[in-house]
């Protein structure tokens, strides 16, 4: 392991979260009275940053900014957090990504209404030799599919990891997966990418094109891995849930954090898992965010959930 804090590369989305708690959807034309409304940062790739820098990680993030009180919300939380924000684009005249969450502690599940806005991706031609100086590992969501790409190369270029968080499939998808080291799909990214239904063998088509380590993602039901051995599962930590917003972007961050560290693929998941669960003990996607000793003691003395029927027969880790 890296007796020093990781050095990580954040390349990705951001965008700002209203979330709301409820109890089952409300009906058509009602009032509903909720205990809080909570605005704040959201987007996988921000989300992580700020996932990382709590766990004690060095973290410089690349992500467009606006000028509005969305982009003050998060450059204030961004700056918080200790993430460093000094290669960031901040654009006038545009509006923020924004989502409203609406969330059921009873039920375990959340509904997501968003909006893009009007951000442009960045270009590749933004990307310098010396961003990557001292990295230990470039992280990539697959939004601002020109840049990560044009990163990702010289990443590899230089001999260091490449994480994906690959959620689903976009426009550039299929030239970054290659040049990652690391891809962790979804329940249907790796179905999407290769056509095949079947988790282990779009596991493996997905590692076929590319990347040697890629596992998948099911939730509360753990994770499926690709390991020298074949499919493995990683069962998720059964902790009491009270918001999942943001736990796959928190587990992508505490899989890249342990990846930098030196851990193997499927000790990065058990990490990541980790520190999803916590995170869902408390509100919005960074609300509840562990610290590295309280992931550990997770690690050490959790109890595990069942795996997903997807992914229980596999020989689990």
């Amino acid at each position: 392991m890296t007796p020093r804090p990781p050095r990580i590369l954040v390349i990705g989305y951001n965008a700002l979260d209203v979330t709301v708690p409820v109890t089952g959807l409300p009906s058509v034309d009602s009032k509903c009275e909720v205990s809080g409304i909570r605005v704040g940062g959201g987007g996988p790739g921000a989300t992580a940053a700020v996932a990382l820098a709590k766990l004690g990680a060095a973290v410089t993030l690349v992500t467009p900014l606006t000028d509005d009180p969305g982009g003050d919300i998060q450059v204030r939380e961004l700056t918080a957090a200790g993430v460093d924000i000094s290669r960031c684009p901040r654009l006038a005249g545009h509006e923020i990504a924004k989502a409203v969450i609406l969330v059921d502690p009873a039920a375990e599940t959340r509904t997501i209404f968003w909006s893009r806005g009007d951000l442009p991706c960045l270009s590749g031609d933004l990307v310098a030799p010396d961003w990557l100086d001292g990295m230990d590992l470039l992280y990539v969501d697959g939004h601002e599919p020109e840049l990560q790409l044009a990163t990702a190369r010289l990443a590899r270029e230089q001999g260091l990891p490449v994480v994906m968080d690959a959620g689903s499939v976009r426009d550039g998808t299929e030239d970054l997966v290659p040049v990652c080291t690391d891809v962790l799909s979804s329940r249907i990214f790796a179905g999407q990418m290769t056509g095949q239904a079947d988790p282990a063998s779009a596991l493996q088509a997905l590692q076929d094109l590319g990347p040697p380590r890629v596992g998948m993602t099911f939730g509360e039901g753990g994770v499926l891995v690709l390991t020298a051995d074949g499919p493995r599962t990683v069962p998720a930590f059964a902790v009491p849930v009270v918001d999942t917003t943001g736990a796959g972007d928190v587990f992508h961050a505490g899989y890249a954090f342990a990846r930098a560290r030196g851990a193997d693929l499927p000790e990065a998941a058990a990490f990541g898992a980790a520190q999803a669960a916590l995170k869902c003990q408390g509100w919005g996607g960074r609300g509840s965010l562990p610290t590295l000793d309280e992931v550990e003691a997770l690690l050490a003395n959790g109890a595990r959930r069942v795996p997903a029927p997807e992914i229980a027969s596999y020989p689990h880790i």
